[in-house]
């Protein structure tokens, strides 16, 4: 599962790393903490728009939902979409075809179960350099406003031995592609059937994680903050 993850990135840092440039670089702003139940607009590269960074909602609605009802309650169970059945699953597997992209961050957060307790986690690259989740996108138009609007998912898949000790409950872990592999995802070219081939999970030799503030599990504070990716330390699943 992936529902919560930090883009504290400048613009350029974003720009410089996927070699594309913010189609609307005014609307970006950095932050710690993005949960997929808000609806943010997060930094997004199409496979239509490669040298373009967008932003784009999390919560896939796809094309052929029918009315505005329909596609807030679909978007809210397509946060993520599992890379075993989305040729299968009718919200993605039209949009495995054409519509990959790649959802850019720094890394994301995850809660491991110890006894009664759910420890925060956060995960991230060696060097917290800037990763790609593998996604998907669609367009949806609103039949009664006319409004087009595009949408993602990010592509989740069984864990690598470490992300199974993190998040022991759901084993699963995001799609983090290879930085040679990026473009060949997003290839609009490249059939459905080879780009999966694509989706492998990062090594865990790549990952670097630590503990962090129950902060993040708090309601009604403000979680845009520094301390929420500083480590913190527990003592046998309780707070020290």
């Amino acid at each position: 599962m992936c529902f919560t993850v930090n883009i504290n990135l400048t613009r350029h840092a974003l720009e410089s790393r996927f070699g594309a440039k913010f189609r609307d670089p005014d609307s970006f702003h950095p932050g710690y903490y993005f949960n997929a139940f808000d609806i943010p607009a997060l930094p997004v590269i199409l496979a239509e728009d490669t040298e373009s960074i967008n932003l784009v909602r999390w919560g896939l609605i796809p094309f052929w939902v029918r009315d505005s009802k329909a596609a807030s309650a679909i978007r809210r169970k397509t946060f993520n979409a599992r890379s075993e059945t989305i040729r299968e699953k009718p919200s993605f597997r039209a949009a495995v075809r054409t519509k990959r992209c790649l959802v850019l961050s720094r890394g994301f957060y995850e809660w491991q179960h110890r006894g009664s307790e759910k420890i925060p986690h956060y995960i991230y690259l060696e060097g917290e350099r800037p990763l790609a989740f593998a996604g998907l996108y669609d367009d949806w138009t609103d039949r009664e406003t006319g409004e087009v609007i595009q949408t993602f998912t990010i592509i989740t898949m069984a864990a690598n031995p470490l992300m199974e000790e993190i998040h022991n409950s759901k084993k699963r872990m995001p799609v983090i592609l290879q930085e040679s592999e990026e473009n060949s995802w997003i290839n609009s070219d490249l059939g459905a059937e080879d780009a999966l081939k694509h989706l492998k999970p990062i090594h865990e030799k790549e990952m670097r994680f630590h503990t962090i503030s129950p902060l993040i599990s708090k309601r009604g504070v403000n979680k845009n903050v520094p301390e929420l990716v500083r480590p913190f330390t527990y003592e046998s699943g309780k707070l020290l």
